[in-house]
């Protein structure tokens, strides 16, 4: 990749990191709503006579196939946006590394023409 072509390069992971970080919110948001519905049913549940039940009662809905598939697809969204975070890191690093190769260059250039002279 040219020097010229990483701005857009970072700005386009950057897009994608964006995207990633609204997933991560969806997901939570959905994950957060199950948790207060699991909180609201151990509330009004009168069966449930001391914490260790409550407890015991959140535990086993938690373990719900709905609560664990949203619980599930949050860490795979917040897994991705790592990812993403770490390519866009990367490509930043090989931007800064490739300005200074530019950098280095032109001052051997430079040195050049001035023992030339």
């Amino acid at each position: 990749m040219k020097l010229i072509d990483y701005p857009a390069a970072i700005a386009e992971k950057q897009h994608q990191l964006l995207r990633a970080e609204q997933h991560v919110r969806r997901q939570q948001e959905i994950l957060n709503r199950l948790t207060a519905e699991i909180d609201t049913t151990i509330a009004f549940d009168t069966s449930l006579k001391n914490d260790a039940q409550r407890k015991a009662r959140r535990i086993e809905l938690m373990g719900s196939a709905s609560y664990r598939t949203a619980y599930a697809n949050l860490q795979m969204a917040q897994d991705k946006r790592a990812e993403m975070e770490i390519d866009l890191n990367l490509l930043r690093n090989q931007f800064g590394v490739l300005k200074l190769e530019k950098r280095e260059t032109i001052a051997a250039r430079e040195m050049q023409l001035l023992d030339a002279a």
